[in-house]
């Protein structure tokens, strides 16, 4: 029961702080009962209780009795996560200690695992929303160097494409342009990654599409066709709205509506009324997508730290 509380706890505070990030949850706000959790996840409602209490020690919840449960007040995106942050880090350094890894040189440890080699990812998709997206998160999360090209430029490369496709240490795509792009990672001899999406974004998207319109802002008309494949097998993808900067009237957008933004259309965008009122997309790799490039990384940057001992070793 235990490691199945622990999982419940960790898909909940998980949900919490992206749903602080995305402004779809505030401090203050309800979460779901404890009989709401249990039917989605098949366990008895007394376990999830434990779990809940799991996150109420960490001052990231409020049990409220013959109330129910609520995102601790005063508690922004940041501030949660940063409550939390501090008892996980002393179990990582606690698991690093039991290796004989002292706790000051941890730091250190991680940052070659990180950072010995300085790796380059071409991003693929079939519009510039997608790409720009991956690249952004690849650099600012990851450390790669990225460039990005679209999908038909991986299949038949001109010069320049030929040129990135060489220099790329990994290819990352979307899941609608997976299969091209796998054939040619095999061709040149390259791994690749598939980007798989959040699925507690998906789920927040996709409840909002349920009750009513959703809009979801590009800036490349092609990504209206990519975004409505991904929703598509919601049911709800006629509640679903993809209007383009420079294309679409934004101000038609209604103001009570829930409203997503693209990267690149919110650069392009500029600083209005709209800009502010918009939600950013910033994060869309899933658990799963974030462990395969760390694996990746953390394996690569092993092997040159290897490499680079039998070098030196007399």
């Amino acid at each position: 029961m235990a490691d199945r509380r622990g999982q419940i706890a960790d898909t909940i505070r998980q949900r919490i702080l992206s749903r602080l990030h995305l402004g779809t949850l505030r401090p203050g706000g309800r979460l779901p009962s404890t009989r709401e959790i249990a039917e989605e996840f098949d366990v008895a409602p007394r376990t999830v209780m434990s779990a809940y209490r799991l996150l109420e020690a960490e001052g990231l919840v409020e049990l409220r009795e013959r109330s129910g449960i609520y995102v601790a007040p005063g508690e922004s995106g940041d501030t949660a996560m940063l409550t939390q942050l501090a008892g996980w880090v002393v179990e990582v350094l606690l698991d690093g200690r039991a290796r004989e890894i002292p706790p000051i040189g941890f730091p250190e440890r991680v940052r070659r695992c990180l950072e010995t080699l300085r790796l380059h990812a071409v991003c693929v998709a079939a519009n510039a929303d997608q790409t720009e997206q991956i690249c952004y998160e690849l650099q600012h999360d990851y450390g790669f160097e990225t460039e990005s090209l679209e999908t038909a430029r991986v299949v038949s490369p001109d010069a320049e494409a030929q040129r990135a496709l060489r220099q790329a240490d990994l290819l990352v795509s979307t899941a609608l342009d997976s299969t091209k792009v796998q054939y040619a990672a095999r061709r040149l001899g390259k791994p690749t990654i598939t980007v798989a999406l959040r699925r507690e974004l998906l789920d927040d998207l996709t409840r909002q599409l349920a009750v009513g319109p959703l809009y979801l802002i590009g800036s490349d008309p092609r990504f209206r066709d990519a975004v409505r494949a991904v929703f598509a097998p919601t049911g709800h993808a006629g509640h679903l709205y993809v209007p383009i900067v420079g294309e679409d009237d934004l101000s038609a957008i209604p103001a009570g509506a829930p409203a997503y933004i693209m990267g690149r259309a919110h650069r392009l965008l500029g600083d209005n009324a709209l800009a502010q009122r918009v939600t950013p997309i910033r994060r869309v790799f899933s658990r799963d997508m974030a462990r395969e490039l760390l694996t990746f990384i953390v394996r690569s940057n092993i092997a040159a730290m290897t490499a680079q001992a039998v070098e030196r070793a007399p």
